[in-house]
C-alpha cells in the first residue's frame, strides 16, 4: 500500500513537472524571442500544463503498477504517454473550420509532442524501479 502511495505521488507530482519543462524547451527551441514576453506567464503555464497532465500521468502510473515486475514497464508508460498526447492532439487539431491549416502542424510536430507525456511516464517508471529495487525484473 505505501508502495503505490509512493508511485502516485511520484506520478502526479514528477510527472507534470518533467511535461511543463519539456513543453518550456520545445517552445524554447521552436520561437526566435522570449517564450513569455511578461515573466508572470510563468505560473499560469505551470497550472495549465499540471491540470492537462495529472489525469495522463495517473494513467501511465495505473500502466506502470499492472506492469511492475516487467523489465519492459518504463517503454510501456512511455507508450501509453506518447499514445495519449498523440490522440489528444490528433482530436483537438482535426476538427473546427481550421481544421486543414492545423493538419499541416500536426504533421510536423506530432512526435514532439507525443514526448510531452512519453518522456515524463518513463522517467517516473524508471525512477518508480530504482526506489522499489523489489519491482524491477533484472532481464
Amino acid at each position: 500500500m505505501a508502495t503505490e502511495m509512493t508511485r502516485l505521488r511520484l506520478f502526479a507530482v514528477l510527472g507534470p513537472l518533467l511535461a511543463w519543462l519539456y513543453c518550456i524547451a520545445f517552445l524554447a527551441a521552436r520561437t526566435d524571442g522570449p517564450i513569455f514576453e511578461d515573466g508572470r506567464y510563468w505560473l499560469p503555464s505551470f497550472l495549465v500544463c499540471y491540470a492537462f497532465s495529472i489525469l495522463p500521468m495517473l494513467f501511465t502510473a495505473w500502466v506502470d503498477r499492472r506492469l511492475s515486475d516487467r523489465w519492459w514497464r518504463s517503454l510501456a508508460c512511455g507508450l501509453a504517454g506518447f499514445g495519449i498526447a498523440f490522440v489528444l492532439y490528433y482530436g483537438l487539431t482535426h476538427e473546427g473550420p481550421s481544421a486543414a491549416e492545423h493538419a499541416k502542424t500536426f504533421q510536423q510536430d506530432w512526435f514532439y509532442v507525443g514526448l510531452v507525456w512519453g518522456l515524463p511516464a518513463v522517467v517516473c517508471s524508471w525512477v518508480m524501479g530504482l526506489t522499489n529495487p523489489r519491482e524491477s525484473v533484472d532481464a
